[in-house]
């Protein structure tokens, strides 16, 4: 039996996981764990998923211990929850049949915590059980590249990504729809209302433009609420009407078409981050600012992407802000369709399942 842990909180990249798994491999045994609130997520019902959210916590490890020494593979899906590392640390011996799949928060943790004693106590139990690991599942190389210099760890590398949230097909459809002409430029500026999105930077930056007919959306429907609080008054007080914060969660077609409007992505983000967008966005031709120290910049160029760098944006005319060569945009769509698309996923994972 394979078995995938999950936080309940994940649920946007964790539905279309399971449904991926179920449609590409029917045959192989995989099970799906969720620690945390089942109702809440609205978990599609499966005879393969178990949602542990006891009000006894010591119930629920228990219940997960009992399936992680039945599994013969144990995949965690972000290694953000502290009960998990502690039950990992206590059981050594689960490491080597153990994959981390890195989600980016869970491994820049070493840089960007709180540096206390409470955390850098946590970051020691984290250093020594990461050091253990017997594989390492990542998009970017780069990442895996951090993990080994930060935690000297020697897991084996397996290169994999998830089946992206917005679904490349619907985006096919609906590409073509949006209307040309006598329309503002739309800008959209961060993927969440994760305060490492650092939007009022960027909200600052852009303001020499609020005279041309913009438009800037933040998407914060999830994530921190008093800093989605914060940029919402910062996009008002500097925009007014052009500003359109997105505070409400929006179904994957939903956000597919708000992502189709755009013209203009700006990520601010001082480490890998939003992925899913910025995939989506670069297979709808948008153009997509990143910054070029963290490791999605090099990983993009080595794809052959294009993508332009947040901190140059300072040095740009609203003309060359938004310019992009229709050629590029092409070319880069042709490249995620045949690098990220649904098959070449269930190509690399089978490669892990069977290994």
């Amino acid at each position: 039996m394979i078995i995938h842990i999950f936080n309940s909180i994940s649920h946007t990249y964790s539905e279309p996981f399971f449904d991926f798994i179920e449609k590409n491999f029917p045959e192989n045994n995989h099970c799906f764990i969720v620690l945390g609130n089942y109702e809440k997520q609205r978990f599609k019902r499966r005879k393969n998923l178990i949602i542990l959210n006891s009000q006894d916590e010591a119930e629920n490890l228990r219940n997960l211990l009992f399936q992680m020494k039945r599994a013969e593979k144990i995949f965690i899906h972000s290694l953000f929850f502290s009960d998990l590392v502690l039950l990992l640390f206590l059981n050594s011996h689960l490491l080597k049949k153990s994959y981390w799949v890195l989600w980016g928060g869970d491994l820049y943790y070493y840089k960007f915590r709180n540096k206390n004693l409470k955390f850098d106590s946590y970051e020691l139990t984290r250093e020594r059980l990461i050091k253990d690991f017997g594989h390492i599942v990542a998009l970017v190389p780069g990442d895996y590249d951090l993990a080994k210099k930060w935690y000297k760890t020697k897991a084996k590398y397996h290169y994999a990504f998830y089946p992206n949230p917005v679904d490349y097909k619907y985006l096919d459809k609906i590409k073509n729809s949006k209307i040309e002409i006598n329309r503002r430029i739309v800008i959209q500026v961060g993927n969440s209302a994760d305060p490492t999105n650092k939007h009022i930077e960027v909200l600052n930056k852009l303001s020499r433009y609020k005279e041309k007919d913009i438009e800037i959306i933040t998407p914060l429907s999830y994530g921190n609420q008093q800093w989605a609080k914060k940029v919402t008054e910062a996009g008002k007080k500097l925009y007014g009407e052009k500003y359109k914060p997105l505070l409400e969660y929006l179904p994957s077609e939903e956000y597919g078409k708000v992502l189709n409007s755009v013209d203009i992505a700006i990520f601010n983000h001082d480490r890998q981050q939003a992925l899913g967008n910025i995939l989506a966005l670069l297979y709808l031709g948008k153009k997509v600012f990143i910054k070029s120290d963290i490791t999605p910049w090099d990983f993009f160029k080595e794809k052959g992407l294009t993508v332009f760098d947040t901190y140059g944006l300072d040095n740009l005319t609203f003309d060359e802000l938004v310019y992009m060569d229709e050629n590029l945009k092409e070319r880069n769509r042709e490249i995620i369709a045949k690098e990220f698309s649904e098959e070449k996923c269930a190509e690399l994972w089978e490669n892990i399942f069977g290994n």
